[in-house]
């Protein structure tokens, strides 16, 4: 067995929020924590650990990546994978020039998110 994984989520829209809950529900050792703005990303972020974080890129106030930013003062290292809607090339190059450990393009396939996870932050499922 592997340790879980804690996750911090943020993504302004509550039906993908539902949605990548009950996906990665599925996986039983991913611990998620999830935020519907990127204050209460920060909040969280100050008063937990979190092993990596999932952010949406397009969000009010301040984008996933101003938020992935300012994740940066309290977690120097953690690894960041984007969600977004916009998946062209030179788009999810970006996000990874600014140290993304992956991007994720919606729609994504609920069923294969934990999965595509781990592999993006190159972390084993739980076995047997």
């Amino acid at each position: 067995m592997i340790a879980p994984l804690h996750l911090l989520f943020v993504d302004d829209d509550p039906d993908i929020r539902t949605i990548v809950e009950l996906a990665l529900g599925l996986d039983p050792t991913i611990a998620l924590h999830a935020a519907a703005s990127a204050r209460e990303a920060l909040a969280l972020a100050a008063a937990s650990r979190f092993d990596a974080a999932l952010l949406d890129v397009t969000m009010p106030d301040m984008d996933g990546p101003a938020l992935f930013t300012a994740l940066r003062a309290y977690a120097p290292r953690l690894p960041v994978i984007f969600m977004t809607a916009h998946g062209r090339d030179h788009e999810v190059a970006a996000l990874r020039t600014l140290g993304a450990a992956g991007v994720i393009v919606k729609p994504f396939e609920p069923l294969s998110l934990a999965a595509e996870l781990r592999a993006l932050l190159g972390t084993a499922p739980l076995s047997g």
